[in-house]
This record gives C-alpha cells, sequence and structure tokens, in this order.
C-alpha cells in the first residue's frame, strides 16, 4: 500500500502534506479536516476503527466503508499518538488512489497495472484462485500474539469491529482461506501474491529491475523514497492498537526497523504483516529480503 501511495506521490497526484479532505472533501467531517495523508500513513489518524459495528458482507460494500470513515469522529486527536489501522487504512487509501489516479482505478486494478501484475488485491478468476495456498492454523496455545490480553479498543480495531470476530488474532486470519475473501478488494487485508513479485514491487522503489534481460526502471525518485521512509514515529511510543509495541512507521506508510535487521544497516524499511509476509528493505545496501509463508506460526 506504501509502494502504490509513493507511486501517486512521483506523480504528483498525491502529496504526504496535504489533507486527505483535500482530496476527498467529505472526509473533513467531525473535525477531519486537518488529517494529513502522512498521518493516515503513519496510523497516527485516530481512526483504527469505525464506531458502528460492522459484518463481513459489510467490508465487501466499498461505498458503504468509505462513507462510514468519512464521518467517523477521531479515536484520538490526529496525529498525537500511533496505533495500528489494520482495516481502515486500506479504505482510505483506496479511495483516495481512486480519486486522484486519471483513470479512477480501483486500488486493486492499480497495483496490478502499476507495480506488478501478479500482486492481487481481489482475485479475478477461478484460474488464480486454485493457486492461492491456503493459510494454516498452528497448534494450540502456541501463539504468543493469542495469548497477549486483547482489550476492547485493540479488539475492534484488529476485527474491523466485530468483521472478523475472533478474540485471538491467528483465528482470524485462517477466516481469510474463504473464497469471498479472495475475491473482494480489501486494500488493508488481503492482498494476494508470491515472494518474486513483492520482492520486485520492493526493487523497483529503490532501483532499476533486470529480470529475464528485461530492464525496467525504477519507480521512484530518490527523494520521493527518502520522504516516503522518514521515520516519523517519536522515539519508544506505544502502538495504541497493537498491545502497546513500540512500532515505527515512516511518512509514506513503510514500517521502519532500527534493530531487527542491523546486518542491513541503519535506513531499513518494509512491513512485516500479520498474514505471513516479511519484507525488510536496505537503502544503504540495496538489497532486500523477501519471504512469505501459508502458516501462521
Amino acid at each position: 500500500m506504501a509502494a502504490a501511495v509513493a507511486l501517486c506521490v512521483e506523480n504528483g497526484w498525491l502529496d504526504y502534506d496535504a489533507p486527505v479532505a483535500q482530496y476527498w472533501p467529505e472526509f473533513s467531517a467531525n473535525n477531519k479536516e486537518n488529517i494529513l495523508l502522512r498521518d493516515v500513513l503513519s496510523h497516527r489518524a485516530g481512526l483504527p476503527f469505525v464506531d458502528q459495528q460492522l459484518t463481513v458482507n459489510d467490508t465487501f460494500d466499498w461505498s458503504r466503508m468509505t462513507s462510514l470513515l468519512a464521518s467517523q469522529k477521531p479515536h484520538w486527536e490526529p496525529g498525537t499518538a500511533h496505533g495500528y489501522h489494520a482495516h481502515t487504512i486500506g479504505y482510505i487509501v483506496g479511495e483516495l488512489i481512486h480519486r486522484v489516479d486519471p483513470q479512477h482505478r480501483s486500488y486493486g486494478q492499480f497495483v496490478r497495472d502499476e507495480l506488478d501484475n501478479e500482486f492481487y488485491v481481489g482475485v479475478p478468476n477461478d484460474k488464480v484462485e486454485a493457486r492461492v495456498a491456503p493459510l494454516i492454523q498452528k497448534q494450540e496455545n502456541s501463539n504468543t500474539n493469542d495469548a497477549l490480553p486483547m482489550d476492547q479498543f485493540t479488539e475492534k480495531a484488529l476485527t474491523c469491529n466485530g468483521a472478523f470476530p475472533m478474540k485471538q488474532p491467528s483465528k482470524t486470519i485462517i477466516a481469510f482461506n474463504e473464497a469471498r475473501l479472495h475475491r473482494a478488494e480489501l486494500p488493508a487485508s488481503n492482498g494476494i501474491t508470491n515472494a518474486r513479485s513483492l520482492a520486485r514491487i520492493y526493487a523497483l522503489l529503490i532501483g532499476d529491475v533486470n529480470e529475464n534481460g528485461e530492464k525496467k526502471k525504477c519507480l521512484l525518485k530518490e527523494q520521493t523514497l527518502a520522504r516516503a521512509t522518514k521515520n516519523v514515529t517519536p522515539p519508544g511510543e506505544p502502538d495504541r492498537t497493537l498491545f502497546g509495541w513500540p512500532t515505527v512507521y515512516g511518512m509514506g506508510g513503510f514500517e521502519i526497523y532500527s534493530d531487527d535487521f542491523k546486518t542491513l544497516g541503519s535506513n531499513v524499511f518494509g512491513h512485516t504483516a500479520i498474514k505471513m509476509t516479511s519484507l525488510p528493505v536496505s537503502i544503504k545496501f540495496n538489497a532486500l529480503q523477501a519471504s512469505t509463508s501459508s502458516s501462521t506460526n
């Protein structure tokens, strides 16, 4: 998602420092007119869930979800704290891209057209569906995340306020084996791809790529990537929706790693997703490591 937004910034369609309402006027409701794009991407907008209790079918209704978010009152003063917007960030970013894209494509179509045609947000047909590896539930009581206490605030954020009603995150993930959840466009929740495609996208953020005799040009200017990966999370600030963990995000939505991948240098970014993907990228060494897994372990 951060890569898609960075490409829009590169093209001059979006600005990290611009208010979201500049592109989406309805979003200004309930005193949200000063929320910046960077606030949304760095999980500082105060919108980790909507107050309305939801069902899975609600999450498939793009107009309903974006309308609820446009009218939602922030759960904290935007910019003063951060908390992982597990599901909501996808609708906000997807709506923005749809609005500023000259072709007004959906988020899933934009990603396939502009980033990589093997990265699916919304599986298009049965042929692709047949290739999707099912997520595998790990053994009971072996997931440390499941053992952590989950208060109501965290539960609402991680379950999209009841749409995926499981108190144990690893079990919530297994629900994503359903074909209907593969077919829907849920930008923050159901990206489906392989390690090669994932690596290709991020490689193109940091340089040119030669693959099978074909050369592809880097997607971003150096200064665009520098802004996207600039740390905007105060040191040690706890994540309000992820159990108080000291997660760190850049201006453009990338997760910033300081100690986890020291061998790759100090300027390392990427994303570690709950649904088993990992992608540390080193600007210093022009290197990356992409991995995917179908296990919740």
